[in-house]
């Protein structure tokens, strides 16, 4: 960062940029502010998104190696496709290599990024390399939605349920416990090393009637708040049926705070959608069907001019949309 210069955070400085993109184009279904933009194409709706993941900041080389974070950077881009209801169909990559970065471990990454690619179809079809001072890979995944509309986030209305597809807080109880010198446990580590993206399952929720989505990458409350801003809505959450979304062995790692971490800690790529009260239970059968997790109904969509989401028990009532990560 240039001296003298203060970060705004990622979402207000995309909120200011946003007068410089191009989301009103002729062509473009969707534009700024969902998981990804839908552009048409000779009659077709492309899903079009991309991620970068840094070292230092996404994953470390101690903690991941170089085919896990390839298997990572096409991850969390096809859950981006995944959150608008579409299926992922190629990838085109860029690569930041720094100078000591060895080829046997380029090798790996390219590796890791064909695992993946084959897992949710998505092959690898271009891209570019540089030697750069950090290494980074900002990865593109192109999807299709099928002739259906992209689920975007600002469909939500009062009176949904809110659904959350996946487990929460194996990956940040993982880090919390290595950065507090602890052992992690092997399987919250490998939920960061290699998140597990949700396609089948989003597509899924959109043919069940899904009314908004949003994939779960920064956390549970901040990333409820962005469905909330977009439909102008309240979203209340019932702090059991949350609780029990919590990945197994969580509370045990983590201990005191647990809870908190497992709403905020991010990097979970699991889905919450509202759909309409009356298609619930079908679209929670629908998810088990798809075979790639569960769902689990854990709020409302209420009506609020305010945009707030609540957590709400027997231990009172709470405000958790400030509980998230913002990159920056």
């Amino acid at each position: 960062m240039l001296a003298g210069v203060s970060d705004p955070g990622e979402f207000t400085r995309l909120s200011r940029l946003r007068h410089l993109l191009g989301g009103d184009a002729d062509g473009v279904p969707v534009g700024v502010g969902d998981d990804a933009a839908v552009i048409a194409v000779g009659g077709v709706d492309v899903v079009v998104c991309v991620d970068t993941i840094v070292e230092g900041v996404h994953f470390r080389r101690d903690l991941s190696d170089p085919a896990d974070v390839g298997w990572k950077a096409i991850a969390v881009n096809v859950s981006d496709v995944a959150a608008m209801g579409g299926r992922p169909r190629a990838a085109v990559v860029a690569l930041n290599r720094p100078p000591d970065l060895a080829e046997a471990d380029v090798e790996g990454l390219y590796t890791g990024m064909a695992e993946a690619a084959a897992r949710w179809g998505a092959p690898v079809v271009g891209g570019d390399t540089v030697t750069a001072g950090e290494w980074s890979v900002a990865v593109t995944v192109l999807g299709e939605l099928d002739g259906r509309p992209a689920v975007r986030r600002a469909g939500a209305r009062p009176g949904d349920a809110v659904l959350l597809a996946g487990a929460i807080g194996a990956a940040a109880a993982g880090l919390a416990v290595d950065a507090a010198g602890g052992r992690p446990d092997p399987a919250h580590l490998a939920a960061h090393r290699r998140p597990q993206a949700l396609p089948a399952t989003g597509a899924a929720l959109a043919r069940a009637g899904a009314t908004a989505m949003i994939d779960v990458s920064d956390g549970l409350g901040a990333d409820a708040r962005h469905i909330c801003e977009a439909s102008g809505v309240h979203l209340v959450l019932d702090t059991t049926a949350v609780e029990g979304c919590v990945a197994a062995g969580v509370a045990d790692a983590v201990g005191e705070g647990w809870l908190d971490l497992a709403l905020g800690g991010g990097e979970d790529f699991v889905l919450r959608a509202t759909v309409p009260a009356d298609l619930a239970a079908d679209a929670v059968a629908a998810v088990r069907a798809a075979g790639e997790t569960s769902a689990t109904v854990i709020g409302t969509v209420t009506a609020g001019d305010d945009r707030e989401v609540w957590l709400i028990g027997d231990g009172g009532r709470r405000r958790i949309d400030h509980l998230g990560y913002d990159h920056g």
